[in-house]
């Protein structure tokens, strides 16, 4: 009797623990519209690229409603994100220690180019900015913290992906390396022979393949287990960014990645 009471508990633990997962997945998918869809989306949406029925999908919608992780939209009935996100996502910018850090050393180096600087982590198959530090010119980058971009075509993503274990890079390449401008490495050869270029030189060079007019360059910040846990770039018009100016700044970024990965424990 006892046992079968306990494995009744566990089989109710594995229910529950299955269904928060769904609802995550919800979650996951609905801000995925939404990083591109300002006006949110709707329940059959979410429910195509979820893989559940419509009625899973309004229930774990609602739970989330309740708390403000997601909110409807009462004319369109369309969903978004929450403003509670907000406040989750604040607590984690608190605890990244790698943001606090940084941010110093990223700062100096942006007074001294006069360029738009980025901060980010892996997310996945992508990079979220977590920091930035505006340029003082007219002129620059358009950005926010909280974007999320992919890793093949972006300076810091690919800073990540050039030390990062070879079945991230194979993940990567596996979910499509579409081009976002005619100067996106587009095909496998093309990204690893550029990848095997970054671990030589030590900064990755984003030459307007994520956005035709924009260049930047990108060094990794190690951890102390020599991993690349973030990235950095220094970003800017083409036409201020020429091939010499990128690498001059080319080689700032990467003396600036030796500081702050020696102050997270890199030898």
């Amino acid at each position: 009797m006892t046992r079968r009471i306990a494995q009744a508990g566990k089989n109710k633990e594995k229910v529950a623990s299955s269904t928060v997962v769904k609802a995550l997945h919800v979650l996951h998918i609905l801000a995925d519209i939404c990083e591109t869809q300002t006006s949110g989306a709707s329940v059959s949406e979410i429910s195509r690229l979820a893989e559940e029925n419509p009625s899973s999908v309004c229930k774990h919608l609602a739970a989330f409603q309740r708390i403000g992780l997601v909110e409807q939209d009462s004319l369109t009935e369309r969903y978004r994100i929450g403003m509670y996100s907000l406040r989750l996502a604040a607590i984690a910018l608190k605890t990244l220690n790698i943001r606090d850090i940084a941010s110093p050393l990223l700062r100096k180096l942006a007074d001294q180019v006069g360029e738009t600087v980025h901060l980010v982590v892996r997310d996945g198959l992508r990079v979220v900015y977590i920091d930035k530090v505006e340029s003082p010119k007219t002129i620059r980058m358009h950005s926010q913290i909280g974007l999320r971009n992919p890793m093949y075509c972006t300076g810091v993503g690919k800073a990540i992906l050039a030390f990062s274990p070879k079945p991230l890079l194979e993940a990567v390449i596996a979910e499509g390396l579409m081009p976002f401008t005619t100067h996106t490495l587009a095909t496998r050869g093309a990204l690893l022979d550029d990848l095997e270029t970054i671990k030589q030189r030590g900064y990755a060079i984003d030459d307007g393949e994520h956005e035709l007019e924009v260049r930047c360059a990108a060094a990794p910040i190690f951890n102390h287990l020599k991993e690349p846990a973030a990235s950095f770039s220094v970003s800017g018009p083409k036409w201020r960014m020429d091939d010499d100016r990128l690498k001059e700044i080319g080689e700032m970024v990467r003396n600036v990645s030796i500081e702050i990965s020696a102050k997270l424990g890199y030898r």
